[in-house]
């Protein structure tokens, strides 16, 4: 008994020494600039910097700032803060985990998103931009 624990320790050890060296490459995408396509297909510019993320619809030009506490290399949760969509205020304080499930290097990374019901999983890709790139679509 005592040898299958250790060998069941021994493996997730193994385990979590893969994944570290897998998450090294989502830092990159801690801070800097993206965009991803929402749900109806509107382009949604983001600014993410230390603790916040800045984000600005360009169709509706409803702007949004997001709360980002990162728990590890891959994953975040983001809490919304301020927003200047009356409609989306009711959404204030809530979050939603976001896990990095692909990493492309410097041209973004897949991700999904676990709601809080846990009814939906929604996954999307978000582009990085350069600082230019960014400013150009703002």
């Amino acid at each position: 008994m005592q040898r299958f624990f250790i060998m069941l320790l021994c493996l997730f050890f193994c385990l979590g020494t893969f994944a570290q060296a897998d998450s090294t490459a989502c830092l990159n995408y801690k801070k800097g600039y993206f965009s991803y396509t929402d749900s109806v297909g509107n382009t949604v510019l983001v600014h993410r910097r230390k603790n916040y993320q800045y984000d600005k619809n360009t169709v509706t030009k409803v702007r949004t700032q997001f709360r980002l506490n990162w728990a590890g290399n891959c994953s975040y949760q983001i809490t919304q803060a301020i927003t200047n969509s009356k409609a989306a205020r009711k959404h204030k304080n809530s979050s939603t985990i976001v896990v990095i499930a692909k990493a492309d290097g410097d041209n973004g990374y897949t991700y999904t998103c676990e709601c809080k019901d846990g009814t939906k999983i929604k996954s999307g890709y978000m582009k990085k931009l350069s600082k230019q790139q960014y400013y150009d679509l703002f």
